[in-house]
């Protein structure tokens, strides 16, 4: 599974600004206001070209599975 990350910086002034990496199109902006919903509004916003990506169709559905550890799989 490819990695999704968020990185969230505040400056000394008080700013905050949020990349998001491995998260493409409008989900990227659900993840940054639910992570970011109970400390600050989303005032500007500017696109990567990741967010005019789309992610790849998953073939099957047992590719999204993780697998834990213990017992026979």
């Amino acid at each position: 599974m490819k990695e999704e990350r968020i990185v969230v910086t505040i400056n000394a002034n008080g700013t905050m600004t949020a990349k998001t990496t491995g998260i493409k199109g409008e989900r990227c902006i659900e993840e940054l206001e639910a992570l970011l919903s109970e400390l600050a509004e989303l005032d500007e916003i500017q696109h990567t070209r990741e967010y005019k990506e789309k992610d790849a169709p998953v073939k099957n559905a047992s590719q999204q599975r993780q697998r834990l550890g213990g017992g026979n799989q």
